[in-house]
């Protein structure tokens, strides 16, 4: 499954049961982006790790060529735990800053091992049919590509896994 905001920004796309693979690329299909966040970084391995701060992170792609961005994960919409569980962050303020340890092509991996389907009695919905989120209302399809509870990207030519995160 493919987060229905990444539709247009996921290539070369593997899916099995309970977890979805791809390539980012930008609307002109580059590869080659760099990453902006807002959250702290932890060094595990070496390796500076995404994770959340104050707020929960915010990950955006940049096409350097076209300098289109795109939002990869918001911490605080995306993934099981921001939909049902965790309380809005109204008063958020997350500033970017510049991911500037690797850039490139980088791997997207999702995982999605709740079944919604079988567990939708547990869910509410207002009279439009929209299930209702912690912090609005969308779509049932939109919500189930946007539940998934382990989110993982890499720099591929470096095999720099950056961000790692468990979501449910």
């Amino acid at each position: 499954m493919i987060p229905y905001y990444l539709e247009k920004y996921i290539t070369d796309v593997k899916e099995k049961k309970d977890s979805t693979v791809g390539i980012l690329a930008s609307s002109t299909g580059n590869t080659n982006l760099e990453i902006y966040f807002y959250g702290d970084t932890v060094k595990i391995k070496k390796i500076p790790y995404i994770v959340d701060a104050e707020f929960p992170c915010l990950i955006v792609a940049k096409d350097p060529e076209t300098n289109e961005e795109f939002t990869i994960f918001d911490g605080m919409k995306h993934g099981y735990d921001a939909m049902f569980c965790n309380e809005p962050c109204d008063d958020a303020t997350r500033e970017l800053k510049h991911y500037e340890y690797y850039s490139g092509k980088v791997q997207i991996a999702l995982g999605y091992s709740i079944d919604y389907e079988d567990e939708r009695e547990e869910y509410e919905f207002n009279e439009n049919g929209e299930v209702i989120l912690m912090y609005g209302t969308l779509d049932w399809e939109q919500a189930k590509s946007i539940g998934f509870d382990w989110l993982s990207l890499k720099f591929v030519d470096a095999k720099k896994e950056f961000v790692d995160l468990e979501l449910a």
